[in-house]
């Protein structure tokens, strides 16, 4: 099955900024949650705010792929269907930068929806992080 591409949109320079501050202001609300629930600072499944902070970290990563890909190619996706980022970022800033966000949205709906305690914390947090950084070096 082909994936689909979705739609994308033009952003300029504003809104590059404006992406970008959400993704560190996201972050920031992660590691502020990781301080909050974290016995030292470290998450384990079941950990109190384990669920909230791979959310922000889902949304950091959301929000600095879109900064990427104005920064790289003056679009973004706009599709609702976050998935449909993944070939615009690849695209973009080739598949190592992707690779994270495939990460993040694998864990989305485990974190948000489901009602297990996801497991993947780690590699949400390092994900978001390497988003957010090559986000801030376009």
């Amino acid at each position: 099955m082909t994936p689909r591409t979705g739609t994308t949109a033009p952003g300029d320079e504003s809104f590059r900024r404006g992406r970008l501050a959400k993704a560190t202001e996201f972050l920031d609300a992660a590691e502020a949650l990781r301080a909050l629930g974290g016995d030292a600072g470290v998450f384990s499944a079941g950990s109190q705010f384990a669920n909230a902070f791979v959310t922000q970290c889902v949304l950091s990563g959301i929000a600095a792929a879109d900064a990427i890909c104005v920064a790289r190619t003056g679009e973004y996706s706009r599709s609702g269907a976050h998935d449909e980022a993944v070939p615009v970022l690849r695209a973009a800033a080739g598949q190592s930068v992707a690779k994270h966000l495939e990460v993040l949205l694998a864990v989305k709906t485990k974190a948000e929806y489901n009602a297990r305690w996801v497991s993947d914390i780690v590699r949400a947090g390092e994900a978001a992080e390497a988003l957010e950084a090559a986000a801030r070096s376009v």
